[in-house]
């Protein structure tokens, strides 16, 4: 008896130990769920976000993966249907460096940032590999077709299952779904902008194509049709890709002002002791 209670005793002290590297793992997954401003997020590296949507891909199951950055936890503060759409997502990763830095501040053990584009490009390598399509949804006209065509000359294999510009109004969502329907695509990449493209895609997947995989890309379908340059490697490393598109689109500088917003409430947050929380993945 006294040798179970000792082996209890230091189980438990591994495990509040664990909880507070942010190391607790959630039901079925590898990594935790952390929370940032009660918005949740997982703690996963590009690797680790690739191989989950390729399970979701080759399981035929579908989900809804969410690219996080701080503008985006502002607003779910604000947008009860947002944060319903984030709660409710397969995969939240952490997209801008920002949310990464947060997290850390607040304890949990974030290995990088995982940004859309890339997860969205190794996403569409995997449905080439396995002989799915992908479907593109946003933007302006011709510019997701654009980047369907660079994409498809860059990807072998790569089939494109439909295109469509983000510029339709709701008496055209019917056709723009029953497109997607029809098409059967292992992955729907959705460029809406932040926020507008969770809600659409919490709110329609379902009835359109569940067993394909949602991801919010944002503003990914202009890199990729050479619309927007990229920020070079040495920018991404010193996390300054925010930065280097604020200076392609200054009309962004506005929406720039959330970030010493975002900055506050996070070290207020990490003061009062938050953070190392664990939610339970739904």
């Amino acid at each position: 008896m006294a040798a179970a209670k000792a082996g209890a005793e230091s189980r438990g002290e591994r495990d509040e130990q664990a909880g507070q590297r942010g190391d607790l793992r959630g039901p079925g997954h590898d990594r935790p769920r952390a929370t940032i401003l009660g918005v949740p997020v997982d703690c996963v590296g590009p690797e680790e976000a690739v191989s989950r949507c390729a399970e979701l891909v080759s399981s035929g199951r579908g989900g809804h993966v969410v690219t996080l950055n701080p503008e985006m936890v502002l607003a779910c503060q604000r947008d009860p249907e947002l944060m319903q759409a984030v709660r409710g997502a397969d995969l939240v990763v952490p997209d801008g460096i920002g949310v990464v830095l947060g997290l850390r501040l607040l304890g949990w053990n974030a290995p990088g940032r995982v940004p859309g584009i890339e997860l969205a490009t190794e996403l569409m390598k995997t449905c080439a590999a396995a002989g799915r399509g992908v479907f593109m949804v946003g933007a302006r006209p011709g510019v997701a077709d654009e980047a369907a065509r660079r994409m498809a000359q860059s990807i072998p294999e790569l089939r494109i299952a439909g295109v469509h510009h983000g510029y339709f109004g709701h008496h055209e969502e019917g056709q723009v779904l029953q497109a997607i329907g029809d098409s059967r695509p292992g992955c729907v990449l959705v460029g809406l902008g932040a926020g507008r493209q969770e809600k659409w895609i919490a709110r329609v997947r379902a009835n359109a194509t569940p067993g394909a995989v949602w991801v919010g890309v944002g503003g990914s379908f202009d890199v990729m049709a050479g619309a927007l340059r990229r920020a070079p490697e040495a920018w991404r490393r010193l996390g300054l890709e925010w930065l280097y598109r604020l200076l392609q689109e200054p009309r962004r500088l506005g929406r720039m002002a959330s970030l010493p917003v975002f900055a506050m409430r996070v070290a207020l947050e990490a003061i009062r002791g938050g953070g190392r929380r664990h939610t339970k993945l739904t």
